[in-house]
């Protein structure tokens, strides 16, 4: 993996913790403002959803015909589709395996 596909990943991943927290929709912790964690996997699943479908756009787009598209834009597009996919899936591992660990302590 390059470095340049990796700082842009680093980028986006940036992007989307300062847009979680300067979401107005926050619920008060003490005296610290957190977004409600189905505000942040949500925001993540839309994230994920939109890579992949920029992604196929951008593929449909070459497959035309378009000539400002080259087959370097298609293969990043995709590759950070699958980049963003892989993060969602082990995220999704590591939740329910928390979620797996909590039910089965004994109380």
């Amino acid at each position: 993996m390059s470095a340049t596909l990796m700082r842009g990943v680093l980028d986006q991943i940036q992007a989307q913790a300062q847009q979680v927290t300067s979401q107005p929709n926050s619920r008060l912790i003490g005296a610290e403002k957190a977004p409600a964690f189905s505000d942040v996997l949500f925001n993540s699943i839309s994230e994920i959803n939109k890579t992949q479908l920029d992604a196929k756009n951008t593929t449909q787009q070459w497959m035309s015909g378009s000539s400002d598209i080259g087959l370097n834009d298609v293969m990043l597009s995709m590759q950070k589709s699958s980049i963003s996919f892989n993060f969602g899936v082990q995220a999704r591992n590591k939740m329910l395996s928390a979620y797996q660990e909590i039910m089965n302590t004994p109380v």
